[in-house]
């Protein structure tokens, strides 16, 4: 943990989320760490993983569950984990290009990055949230984690995004995209973007969802940010 900022109000978290058993490795972490560091040169953080490996040099919180894949994710939710303070999560294969403090603050309830080409559906690449209330998430999930596993199994709703989506839709808690509430350019899409020559000037993160990765970039931007 870092110092408090200013005005009394909690330092943010930056959180991601490494689960074993998939292409992701404790050098994804520290690469999203480094980009995280690079672009947060004004704004006090705190950088967990939650994981059920060893992540050397980075603060790490286990995982509890063993939920698979994506569906780890719902462990951000959890009540006890970070109280009432900001919370931005970044998926392991986004990398870093922009000031993140515009998107660390984003909102007072559940921000998500949209799904490309589909305007009513939500993504969670990029997440953020401060009200302690996005602990029901975790409190609904606990509860039947294999019906929601096989509802939300294909596309197009699909993982723990449709789950997030839906259950908050359901309660009137709409959430809100980072092109509404920051910018249109803020969180894109490498590929449905079409950032192959580059972020925009006002983009904070880029997300590489599908292929390619970050790490199918030998040269060029992408190599570089990732570094």
């Amino acid at each position: 943990a870092q110092m408090e900022v200013a005005m009394g109000i909690p330092t943010p978290v930056i959180a991601c989320v490494l689960r074993s058993g998939g292409i992701y490795t404790a050098d994804w972490v520290h690469r999203l760490a480094n980009g995280v560091r690079r672009h947060t040169k004004s704004m006090p953080y705190r950088f967990v993983c939650l994981t059920d490996m060893e992540v050397p040099g980075i603060e790490t919180i286990p995982l509890i569950h063993g939920w698979p894949g994506w569906w780890s994710k719902i462990e951000l939710f959890r009540p006890e984990l970070f109280g009432n303070r900001s919370v931005l999560y970044l998926d392991l294969d986004t990398v870093v290009v922009g000031d993140l403090e515009q998107i660390a603050i984003a909102g007072q309830g559940m921000t998500m990055m949209h799904e490309p080409r589909r305007p009513r559906y939500f993504n969670s690449s990029v997440m953020q949230w401060w009200r302690t209330e996005m602990c029901m998430l975790y409190r609904e999930f606990v509860k039947t984690p294999e019906k929601y596993m096989h509802r939300f199994r294909s596309h197009p709703r699909i993982g723990d995004q449709a789950f997030i989506s839906d259950y908050l839709v359901k309660r009137l808690y709409l959430p809100c995209a980072f092109r509404d509430s920051v910018g249109p350019d803020a969180v894109l899409s490498y590929k449905h973007d079409r950032c192959e020559l580059g972020p925009r000037p006002t983009t904070a993160v880029v997300s590489f969802h599908g292929k390619p990765k970050p790490c199918d970039f030998k040269t060029g931007w992408v190599a570089e940010a990732w570094k």
